[in-house]
């Protein structure tokens, strides 16, 4: 194979590969602007993979009192399994 035919065959490799790329592109836009808001990349077409950083809710915090009343349910719980199994 000659040299000038390696190129041109590369060429039309190329042309072939960007045609579908385009054709590629067009379908997942298509698909994006189907996803009702669970749409996970940006308008700069990055990736985030934490839409909600920073938006999240603080999370409550447990009285001393209460860790107390969810350890002695947890003890009664494994109790009754106990009983039951054996």
């Amino acid at each position: 194979m000659s040299i000038g035919l390696d190129q041109s065959l590369l060429q039309a490799a190329l042309l072939g590969f960007e045609a579908q790329l385009a054709r590629l592109e067009g379908q997942i836009a298509q698909v994006k602007a189907k996803l009702p808001g669970g749409n996970r990349f940006g308008s700069d077409g990055n990736f985030d993979p934490d839409p909600v950083a920073g938006k999240r809710r603080k999370r409550r915090k447990v009285s001393e009192e209460g860790r107390k009343r969810m350890a002695e349910a947890q003890r009664r719980r494994w109790a009754a399994a106990r009983e039951k199994w054996g």
